[in-house]
């Protein structure tokens, strides 16, 4: 089935933000948008900084079908997500600062006051990229938190709306880089002035 004039609009806008900001490789990230009991991803391989309309796959949110091969690997954990939450848009990345700290969290706790207002927590999971033991481990997370850090893969972002979908998952990368900086400053010898508690 064609993709609809508007969700492939929206898929591409924020498939390009997140290559601009380098969260992906070449032809890494996938995206998704929840419709009724259908879901439009993003396809297999396909580059998000140039994202075609026939790089966006309609499959079902009940059950998998043939034109699962066609779409992102990842789309059994964006199944999963919709199964389990109210989300209705998914955005996947691997921004390089949030996957380098998940080598040494089981959580990120945001320092900036931003990020900690929003995110709360961060949770780290596990799981092997497509399984289905990623898929249960990511929508669980995200019953209770915005995004969830996979540990040496990437980010998942949900929400109800792409837009802010997008807002979690640059707070992620950003409160992580500020995690990373404020390690590095410590190191040089400056001296850390915690904040008050939030």
């Amino acid at each position: 089935m064609k993709v609809p004039k508007e969700v492939y609009e929206e898929l591409k806008d924020y498939c390009l933000r997140i290559a601009r900001r380098g969260y992906v490789t070449a032809h890494g990230g996938n995206a998704s948008i929840k419709s009724g009991n259908l879901m439009w991803i993003t396809r297999h391989a396909s580059s998000l900084e140039n994202l075609k309309p026939e790089d966006v796959i309609q499959v079902s949110l009940e059950k998998p079908s043939s034109f699962d091969v066609l779409a992102s690997l990842e789309t059994i954990v964006h199944r999963q997500i919709y199964l389990e939450t109210p989300n209705l848009a998914v955005l996947h990345a691997h921004p390089p600062i949030s996957v380098a700290l998940s080598f040494f969290m089981d959580e990120m706790i945001p320092i900036d006051t931003e990020g900690y207002y929003v995110l709360k927590k961060v949770p780290v999971v596990e799981g092997q990229p497509g399984s289905l033991e990623l898929a249960k481990n990511v929508a669980i997370a995200l019953k209770s938190y915005y995004a969830v850090i996979v540990r040496a893969h990437g980010v998942f972002a949900a929400a109800k709306y792409m837009d802010i979908a997008y807002q979690y998952l640059c707070m992620v990368e950003h409160s992580a880089e500020i995690l990373w900086l404020t390690e590095v400053l410590k190191k040089s010898g400056l001296t850390l002035h915690k904040p008050k508690k939030f």
